[in-house]
């Protein structure tokens, strides 16, 4: 969510902030990464126009390759401390 990967820089066309092709799995409370989980969708918003009807096998080579180039199921090599926000006393339902 902080800067995206080196697949994602080119996935998404930028070097910092969240990756645009993270994809938000509800049901398993967590981000995961499109080029995986949704790969034709990630290169349709991608690829210019004349190349989306070669999106499926496109999106075939990106799914079977970006577990690897990503490190899926290595880790995350995030060096973020992350800390869970607690209620405020002062204001009703806020954060501090």
């Amino acid at each position: 969510m902080l800067e995206p990967c080196p697949l994602g820089v080119l996935l998404s066309g930028h070097r910092r902030g969240a990756c645009s092709a993270l994809r938000w799995q509800a049901d398993a409370g967590i981000y995961r990464c499109g080029a995986i989980v949704a790969p034709q969708e990630v290169l349709q918003a991608r690829l210019p126009s004349w190349l989306h009807g070669a999106g499926f096998w496109w999106g075939w080579l990106l799914r079977r390759s970006a577990r690897r180039w990503v490190g899926a199921g290595i880790g995350c090599d995030c060096d973020v401390q992350a800390e869970r926000l607690q209620p405020s006393p002062d204001v009703p339902g806020a954060q501090v």
